[in-house]
């Protein structure tokens, strides 16, 4: 073993986080290095695409921000072969 626990730390608000490294504890159970960084995008498509995105999400059943995700990792994907 690592001799780190598996198990994740209760539950702590962020304030008492930053008070415990401005201590010099240790911190570092409560992060995970699982965060992406993200960015709310607007986007206007035209009323065709969106139906026939929309039909798409029905026969995959996911949501329409779920499929265009979907579709744009699978296109980038495939660009990078």
């Amino acid at each position: 073993m690592n001799g780190k626990s598996d198990k994740s730390p209760p539950p702590i608000d962020i304030e008492t986080i930053a008070e415990q490294a401005e201590r010099g504890e240790d911190v570092s159970a409560y992060f995970t290095n699982q965060h992406v960084a993200k960015q709310w995008v607007n986007v206007d498509f035209p009323l065709d695409l969106l139906r026939q995105i929309d039909t798409e999400c029905q026969r995959a059943g996911v949501t329409r921000q779920a499929w265009i995700k979907m579709v744009c990792t699978e296109w980038l994907w495939q660009r990078q072969r």
